[in-house]
């Protein structure tokens, strides 16, 4: 037994693994993470086992300085003990009752859409399989005080708003690219813009972590339990982050884990999110894990052999337990005490007691008549200010949807609409939408898309009729602007690379790849001291008139923000500014990441235009509307694609607004559009 006075959310971290996985692994730059210095116990891990595979420790010490008013040991020892004796006393005289809780769990997988990272509908099946065997004690355990938790793991078959999912349990978010990803990116930037309702489904991230870290969980909050803080972690992080390679099964094994690969991983961070600690307490043989049935142990264990590291309890170190680090394929026991700590949780802790009334496995309700309308992809042109948005239309009922009617806009504004007409016979049939060309000014806008009617009728289901997307045009710049680029580099200057290109691609600048800093490390206790990093790169361009994007590569897939929390107070970075003022800055971007910005592409007279006149249908087979927000244009005038003009008319009325292309030829052709000595013009399609 064993007892411990930090807590934390969990993670497992192997920072040497084998370089067919990691080729370009590098050697960790310090003996901090998450700005706090690494423990003895990490440090002995790094040098005797080539492994640092936990920082409860650490993350603990940083939830502290985050939270100040974060609950004392003692005051969760006193809140324990009434509950814990009273589920003690509960289960004394309901002995024949055999509840199983199910918790219904979503894997958001991060992926560009292939390689390795974009985990399989089959290992995803066979980890959810493992997770089952483990947590029902199915998996040989010799151990007497071996116990089912009573816990259970189900996929959930609906998203957020009732709908169907294509694939059971998985959400593959491609937003983001396949990564790699630190950790103060996982954290700040992808859980809390993809996590599902905490209330109503585990939530688990499936991604490539940068540095090796295999996951790490969040502690459950107000469980009650000794060891565990009253505020586990803020909502919209709580669940489980695991790398990708580490999804598997004994029977399905992911073919990059290696000896993570058999989806022990996940079982070990569902535990800390169910309220486990690790069985040697975080600390020596006198440090608690608040589990009487688990022997004392000195330290965590990274191999399958037995040993006793606490003599006085006569007991050996039950490296088969899930909660220690020994490889996936020694463990197999979760004990009596670790199960009541579990159920402790699950009838106490917010967003944990909840889920169990959760329908988020059952299947779908299917309406008689039901469309749905999803935004695919917004096709924004940054050079020419427009989006073409990809709208899928989806059959979600048991009759055929032949018509329907989608309106559409930018920022509230008034909507246009796009009549379909088809035939999507049975239940998930689908056909994907291109809307015309839309114009957009520069910054931060909302498309908003909804369906209206269906098969000329109200849809019986409006949960899934609606959708929007947030998202940023290019900067726009004065002519004459001088653009100014500042490189910091990160100690590993030479991952670093940049270029400017314009429109066609052509690489006007580039840099990189810069010299590597200098750093030396204590042996003992970890601690880095920077003696050298490369100096600030500064370039200035002088550009023309046109649309340029500015690009910035990392070969190793962390960015340039010096490994994080590795040298906090040592920074690398890029910024871009134009006539002093800084319109970009980034250091933790991964791989690498690109941005477009133009000079003086429109002035504000034409911003202004293509946000208040736009046309409809396009293509068109007969009329076309001229759209005005405003005042009525002055004219417009229509070419076909040689430049010859077909049709021109000044614009008096409403009524001259529509304009009858019947007698047109298929093709494409171009309307510019008048007013107030400035012009626009659209292309259109006449079928």
């Amino acid at each position: 037994m064993k007892k411990t006075t930090l807590l934390s959310l969990i993670c497992i971290i192997s920072v040497l693994i084998t370089e067919s996985m990691h080729s370009q692994e590098k050697r960790p730059l310090s003996n901090k993470v998450f700005n706090q210095n690494y423990t003895p116990q990490n440090l002995k891990g790094l040098q005797d086992y080539g492994t640092i595979k936990c920082v409860t420790d650490e993350y603990e010490l940083s939830l502290q300085e985050k939270f100040p008013n974060r609950s004392t040991e003692a005051e969760f020892e006193n809140w324990l003990a009434p509950k814990l004796e009273a589920r003690k006393n509960k289960v004394k005289t309901q002995r024949d009752v055999n509840t199983v809780m199910t918790i219904p769990v979503i894997f958001h997988i991060f992926t560009d859409g292939s390689g390795s990272e974009n985990v399989s509908e089959t290992l995803i099946n066979a980890q959810i399989e493992q997770l089952n065997i483990d947590y029902a004690n199915l998996a040989g355990s010799s151990f007497d005080v071996a116990a089912d938790t009573e816990i259970q793991f189900c996929l959930a078959q609906v998203d957020e708003e009732g709908n169907q999912l294509d694939e059971i349990g998985i959400n593959r978010i491609t937003d983001f690219g396949q990564g790699p990803f630190s950790t103060g990116e996982v954290e700040t930037n992808l859980k809390p813009a993809t996590q599902w309702d905490p209330n109503q489904y585990f939530n688990i991230w499936v991604a490539d972590i940068s540095g090796g870290i295999l996951g790490y969980a969040q502690f459950p909050s107000d469980s009650g339990l000794s060891g565990l803080n009253v505020n586990g972690g803020d909502a919209n992080t709580d669940g489980v982050a695991v790398t990708y390679y580490a999804i598997g099964s004994m029977d399905t094994p992911n073919p990059n884990g290696g000896i993570y690969g058999f989806g022990r991983t996940l079982t070990h961070e569902a535990g800390h999110w169910l309220g486990l600690r690790h069985i040697w307490g975080d600390g020596g043989c006198s440090v608690d894990d608040y589990c009487a049935d688990t022997p004392a142990a000195a330290d965590s264990n990274f191999d399958c052999v037995t040993t006793d590291s606490c003599t006085s309890d006569s007991l050996n170190d039950m490296i088969e337990n899930y909660m220690d680090y020994t490889n996936d394929e020694c463990m197999d026991t979760f004990t009596a005490d670790q199960s009541s700590r579990i159920a402790t949780v699950m009838e106490n802790s917010p967003r944990r007691l909840e889920l169990l009334t959760s329908t988020a496995c059952e299947p779908a309700m299917v309406y008689d008549l039901d469309g749905r309308v999803k935004i695919d992809a917004l096709n924004i042109d940054n050079c020419e200010y427009s989006i073409s948005p990809d709208i899928t239309l989806i059959n979600q009922g048991n009759n055929a949807l032949t018509s329907v009617t989608i309106e559409f806009d930018i920022d509230g504004a008034t909507s246009d609409s796009y009549s379909w007409t088809g035939n999507l016979v049975n239940f998930g049939d689908s056909e994907t939408i291109t809307l015309s060309a839309m114009s957009i000014s520069e910054g931060e806008h909302t498309f908003n898309v909804s369906l209206v009617d269906a098969n000329g009728a109200t849809d019986m289901n409006v949960n899934n009729d609606n959708d929007s997307e947030d998202f940023v045009s290019a900067t726009n710049l004065e002519t004459g602007s001088e653009i100014v680029l500042n490189v910091q580099p990160d100690i590993y200057g030479s991952e670093i690379t940049w270029e400017l290109t314009d429109e066609s691609g052509a690489v006007l600048y580039s840099g990189g790849p810069y010299e590597d800093g200098e750093f030396t490390q204590n042996p003992w206790t970890g601690e880095v001291t920077v003696t050298y990093m490369d100096e600030l790169d500064t370039q200035a361009f002088t550009l023309g008139d046109g649309c340029y994007t500015f690009s910035i590569y990392d070969s190793y897939g962390d960015g340039i923000c010096i490994g994080g929390d590795a040298v906090p107070d040592v920074n690398g970075y890029y910024a871009l500014s134009s006539n002093g003022e800084e319109f970009a800055n980034s250091c933790d971007y991964g791989n690498g990441e690109s941005l477009t910005f133009t000079i003086n592409a429109l002035s504000t007279q034409e911003f202004q235009l293509n946000q208040t006149i736009s046309i409809y249908p396009n293509p068109s087979k007969g009329i076309l509307n001229i759209k005005t927000t405003s005042d009525l244009p002055d004219n417009y005038t229509i070419y076909n694609v040689l430049g010859q003009v077909v049709s021109s008319k000044s614009i008096r009325s409403n009524a001259d607004l529509m304009i009858n292309t019947s007698e047109f030829s298929n093709g494409m052709y171009f309307i510019k559009i008048n007013k107030n000595d400035q012009a626009i013009s659209i292309p259109f399609i006449k079928e």
